[in-house]
């Protein structure tokens, strides 16, 4: 049995976006206030969230169908063929 089936919110890429959001915001109100220890380990912890969440993005997100030939950016509607105008 797969470990991800128990638990299909690790396959899902907002959960791993909005985790690792809150992830590095814990950290810096643990940094601010002064709780280093704390802030050390999650600091020690964090490239290996960083892996999971490209590895989620990567393997269970959807691509758009926007090329870069077509669209500059994927999240703005700016044609690039209008920028080389």
């Amino acid at each position: 049995m797969n470990h991800l089936t128990r638990f299909p919110m690790l396959k899902n890429p907002t959960f791993a976006a909005l985790f690792s959001t809150a992830y590095l915001i814990i950290f810096a109100i643990l940094v601010a206030l002064g709780f280093s220890d704390v802030a050390a380990i999650l600091f020690i912890l964090s490239p290996l969230l960083v892996v999971w969440l490209a590895y989620i993005v990567l393997r269970y997100g959807e691509a758009s169908g926007r090329t870069f030939d077509d669209y500059y950016y994927d999240d703005v509607n700016i044609r690039s063929d209008k920028l080389r105008e």
